[in-house]
Formats: C-alpha cells, structure tokens, sequence
C-alpha cells in the first residue's frame, strides 16, 4: 500500500511497501508526467535503492516491454520507444558537468518526452529548472521498503496538485 507520510508546499514523501506498491506509483507517475510534456525527472538514491526498477515500471505503463527497459551505464542515454518517448540517462559514469552537457541532454530536455537522469545529484545545476526531483531510501536493498521523497514541486503547480490528489489516501 502506498503511504503518503507527509507533504508541503514543496514535497512529498511516500512509503513503499512491496513491488507491486512500486508498480502502481510509478504507473501514477508516468500517467501524470505524460501531460505535462516535457517533463524531466532526477532519481537520486545510492546503488541498489531501486531507481531502474521504478524506471522500469514507468515505462512498462506507459507501453514499454520490460526486456527492452535496463540500466543504461554504458550507453548513457536509452530511448525508450513509449508514447511519450522516455530518454533515460544514467549518468553514474560521466565525470564533470562539461561531459554531461556534451551528451546533449539540453536538447533531451526540450523534447516533448520525458527524460529521467540516474544520479542526477552530481549534476543538479544542469537539470531544468521544473525536473520533478525524486529521492529513493531504502536501508535494506534486500528489503522491498523504500521512503520516497519528492521535491521541487512548487515550481510546477499544476504536477504538484495531481500528485498530491493522486497520492492521497
């Protein structure tokens, strides 16, 4: 059952109990950003926290094969063919934000699709201004618990309302 613990004007932190709690987030995430073109979505947590896993169930919602979502450490940046388009990046191996830009990414982030940046943190000062921020906790990556936070709402109202309405109990 998704738990939404707390909210203000800025953020919102959620409790994920199991996958399937993670399933159903991601897919009322996915349903909300694919209206709110282009939106741009930072996944911050450590190594094993479950940022490609939500990557994964977001894209599933939207229409993506599950076999066609993964990691994207060498590659860097993978479209993934869903209506929208997702770009996933995941910038765990890029060094400095002279070679994160060089990737591009400005021009991702104008796209009318949604780009989600792994490890996003390292870069904060290149994301767009509106990047929905989403931080995953978890003290066990064993265990399929996981504190949600996310932040920067209050630059996008209209994201901010339908999630909160969303997340409600």
């Amino acid at each position: 059952m998704i738990q939404l613990e707390q909210s203000n004007n800025d953020s919102v932190q959620v409790s994920l109990e199991s996958l399937d709690d993670c399933r159903c987030f991601a897919k009322i995430l996915a349903s909300i950003l694919s209206k709110h073109l282009p939106s741009t979505v930072a996944l911050v947590g450590t190594l094993g926290a479950g940022k490609t896993q939500l990557v994964k169930f977001f894209a599933q919602s939207l229409g993506a094969n599950p076999e066609d979502v993964f990691s994207p450490t060498f590659v860097l940046i993978h479209p993934i063919g869903t209506t929208p388009e997702i770009y996933h990046v995941d910038a765990y191996r890029i060094h400095d934000s002279d070679e994160f830009l060089e990737l591009g990414i400005e021009e991702l982030f104008e796209q009318p699709a949604i780009t989600i940046v792994e490890w996003a943190d390292r870069f904060a000062p290149c994301m767009p201004q509106k990047t929905l921020w989403i931080q995953l906790q978890s003290d066990d990556p064993q265990s399929q618990y996981r504190q949600i936070t996310l932040s920067n709402l209050a630059k996008n109202t209209a994201l901010q309302e339908e999630l909160f309405t969303a997340l409600k109990p």
